[in-house]
């Protein structure tokens, strides 16, 4: 594929970001997904972002990144575990968090 034919494809302007962030070293300013992680992480990733960009705080984990429906359709064991694996992605996402701003 050469540029004259497809001077504006999809593909070419990603390609294009990308090499402007490797040539800025800005790496923070794109939205990339961390590598090995779930989709429920990834959930709790962004949310963690978008309340750290409104420079608001995670006062309660489990009531603020867990879904209040989910937790009221479960019995008294299913929301243990429900709390317990919200609870350890969200220690795996939040060390991630501290590993990009540090």
């Amino acid at each position: 594929m050469s540029n004259v034919k497809h001077p504006k494809c999809a593909i070419r302007n990603l390609a294009n970001e990308a090499k402007s962030r490797l040539a800025k070293n800005k790496y923070a300013e794109q939205n990339a997904i961390p590598k090995n992680i779930t989709a429920e992480q990834q959930a709790i990733y962004f949310k963690l972002k978008q309340l750290k960009k409104d420079g608001q705080e995670l006062t309660s984990p489990v009531a603020q990144l867990g879904d209040p429906k989910t937790l009221a359709s479960l019995s008294h064991e299913e929301k243990q575990r429900y709390i317990i694996r919200l609870c350890a992605d969200y220690v795996k996402v939040k060390a991630i968090l501290e590993n990009e701003a540090g």
